[in-house]
């Protein structure tokens, strides 16, 4: 088989690596705005753990999408199956070495976002249902996951003010929630075949996007704050980011290409890094 560009695309977005590096350098932001020693243990578990999820995620999660799965995404996840599932087995392992080395206080936390995302993965419940196919309740377990690995437990550990930690907490989970309404758009007519009510299915898609702006709006408030705080540094690295993103939102309402989605628009969780690495 002859390998192209798009072949080469593809294995990128779906085999999780770019999901994964997303994790990486979000977490990156986090530790070097307020001058943190990267701890590549932890680095390397949020890696390989989200390249696990994801992978696992998208092989059982096309049991719920068989009268898709020849359309766009589903079509590449099927063609690339097998390397996804030896991606997944590989994450798990690295991902259950790194566990395994962790302190105690770490591993309490970390238990509770692998909870959640175990439970959010597989179909442990009635009916086959994964605690993503509850209504409404799949964006608010992303945000809260993303927002505790990369930003609450390395800021925990390292003895931040609780109040500081609270706030980019929040900050954080707005701003995957913002992100995660297009994809909810875009997944409008699947969620409806699975009998699960999202924020797009109640508010229309208009709506969700102005709330997306709206959230966005909230983590600029908050970073606007926090800038009187001369404890750590990123605040216009931040908020030049949620403003980019904010317009990828809004572009997002016309757009149907996955590439978009899972490639642009999953990027815009690399743009507070690199815009502190640009601006700093």
């Amino acid at each position: 088989m002859k390998i192209t560009l798009r072949h080469i695309i593809n294995l990128y977005l779906y085999s999780s690596l770019h999901i994964g590096l997303c994790c990486v350098f979000l977490y990156l932001f986090t530790i070097e705005r307020f001058g943190f020693e990267v701890d590549y243990s932890y680095l390397i578990f949020i890696f390989s753990s989200t390249i696990f999820t994801y992978s696992i995620h998208r092989i059982i999660g096309m049991n719920k999408v068989r009268k898709f799965e020849h359309q766009g995404r589903f079509a590449v996840i099927s063609e690339f199956r097998m390397h996804i599932i030896f991606y997944a087995i590989i994450g798990g392992l690295v991902c259950a070495y790194t566990f395994s080395e962790f302190p105690f206080v770490r591993i309490k936390l970390l238990v509770l976002a692998g909870t959640i995302s175990i439970l959010y993965t597989l179909p442990v419940f009635g009916k086959s249902m994964r605690l993503r196919d509850f209504s409404f309740v799949k964006i608010f377990l992303i945000a809260f996951v993303w927002a505790l690995v990369t930003e609450t437990i390395p800021l925990y550990e390292k003895g931040t003010d609780l109040k500081i930690i609270l706030a980019l907490f929040l900050e954080r989970a707005f701003f995957f929630i913002a992100i995660t309404i297009p994809f909810d758009i875009r997944d409008i007519e699947i969620d409806r075949s699975n009998n699960v009510k999202t924020i797009p299915s109640a508010l229309g898609k208009n709506k969700s996007i102005v709330l997306s702006s709206l959230l966005l709006t909230l983590c600029i408030s908050i970073e606007l704050y926090l800038s009187q705080n001369s404890l750590f540094t990123g605040f216009a690295s931040a908020i030049v980011a949620y403003v980019i993103c904010g317009i990828m939102i809004y572009l997002s309402k016309d757009k149907s290409d996955d590439y978009y989605f899972s490639g642009l628009m999953d990027g815009m969780i690399l743009l507070p890094w690199i815009f502190f690495q640009v601006l700093k």
